[in-house]
C-alpha cells in the first residue's frame, strides 16, 4: 500500500488476487494491533512497578509510625499495622503458662533465662536465641480435638507473622516414649501442624545423641521460611 502518489516502488496487486491482498492487509493490521498492545504492555508495567514501590514504601512508613510513639502513649493506641520488630515485642510480652517442672529435675538455665528440662532442649534454645529467632519455651495450644500440648518450642516466621514449631524427641529408646510421640505427631498433623511445613524435628537416643549441625539445618531452615 502506498501513501505517496509519486512513490512508484513496489509491486502491484491486481483487485483480482484477493489471496495477496488479504495476506498483506492482515499482516498490516496485526503489525499496526501488536505496536498498540506493546505500548500499552509498556504503560502497564511503568504502572505496576510505580504502584508496587508506592505500596512498599507507604506500607513502612505506616508500620513506623506507631513504633516512633513512645510507650506511655502506645498502650492507648490500636494501630493499623506494626512493624516487624514491634510485632515480635507484642508476642514475646504475651503471657502463658508452661508445662510445670517438678523441683527435683535437673537444672538447665537457658541464655534466655527459662528453665528448660534437658540439656539438648538448652542447646536448642540457645542457638534459637543466637540467631535472633523469637521463641517460647513450652508455651500451651489447643489442638482440633480438645487436648492441650505444650511444644518444645513455639517459634515466631516474623516475615510471614505465623508461629510454627519445633519438637524435640530424645528419648526414642524408649518404646512407651515412643509410641507417646507418634500419637503426638499424629493429632499435631490433624490440627494442621505438619512435618515439613510449619513443624521441625529432631531426635536422638542415648546411642545417638543430637548434634549440632541438625540443629543449625532447624536453624537455618526457618531462617528461610
Amino acid at each position: 500500500m502506498r501513501t505517496d502518489p509519486k512513490d512508484k516502488s513496489g509491486e502491484y496487486i491486481s483487485k483480482s488476487n484477493t489471496y495477496k491482498i488479504k495476506t498483506y492487509l492482515q499482516k498490516k493490521y496485526n503489525q499496526d494491533v501488536l505496536k498498540h498492545i506493546n505500548h500499552e504492555i509498556s504503560c502497564l508495567e511503568k504502572f505496576l512497578n510505580n504502584t508496587v514501590s508506592n505500596s512498599i514504601a507507604k506500607s513502612d512508613i505506616i508500620k513506623s509510625i506507631y513504633s516512633d510513639y513512645p510507650e506511655e502513649i502506645k498502650q492507648y493506641i490500636q494501630p493499623i499495622d506494626i512493624s516487624d520488630s514491634e510485632y515480635v515485642k507484642v508476642w514475646e510480652s504475651e503471657e502463658y503458662q508452661g508445662k510445670e517442672i517438678s523441683d527435683d529435675a535437673a537444672v538447665f538455665i537457658s541464655d534466655k533465662g527459662e528453665h528448660v528440662r534437658s540439656k539438648s532442649e538448652l542447646t536448642i534454645a540457645n542457638a534459637l536465641y543466637k540467631s535472633g529467632i523469637p521463641y517460647k519455651y513450652e508455651c500451651p495450644r489447643i489442638l482440633s480435638n480438645g487436648i492441650k500440648v505444650y511444644p518444645d518450642f513455639t517459634i515466631l516466621d516474623t516475615k510471614n507473622r505465623k508461629e510454627v514449631y519445633w519438637e524435640h524427641l530424645g528419648k526414642m529408646g524408649d518404646p512407651d516414649y515412643v509410641g507417646l510421640n507418634v500419637k503426638k505427631i499424629k493429632s499435631y498433623s490433624k490440627s494442621g501442624i505438619v512435618i515439613g511445613d510449619n513443624l521441625y524435628l529432631t531426635i536422638e537416643s542415648a546411642s545417638h545423641p543430637l548434634g549440632t549441625d541438625e540443629i543449625l539445618a532447624v536453624i537455618n531452615a526457618i531462617n528461610e521460611r
